[in-house]
């Protein structure tokens, strides 16, 4: 490769997810400081901060030497779903 020429980024499947991961992570924290900010009660808040709490149960697996448990839960508002289109849209267009 000579110097004047600009390596090439491959796109894969695992820089995607942590891409969107990241900005679930920043559109969320964006959104809980916003509900400190914003008045109890308003309408503002319900719409963009008010989050939604999906939780997965967990699953227990058995291995006689240990047993690992696994859940998560995931808390989503709008502003962690606009973080997620403006991480889409930069590992789309930018990355």
């Amino acid at each position: 490769m000579a110097r004047d020429e600009i390596p090439i980024r491959r796109k894969t499947t695992g820089m995607f997810i942590v891409t969107l991961l990241v900005g679930l992570l920043i559109g969320t924290t964006v959104g809980n400081i916003l509900g400190v900010f914003l008045p109890d009660e308003s309408v503002v808040e319900k719409v963009l901060v008010n989050s939604y709490t999906y939780v997965f149960p967990p699953v227990t697996l058995n291995l006689i030497v240990f047993t690992l448990t696994v859940g998560f839960s995931l808390r989503v508002n709008l502003i962690s779903i606009i973080g997620l289109v403006v991480a889409w849209h930069y590992f789309k267009y930018l990355y």
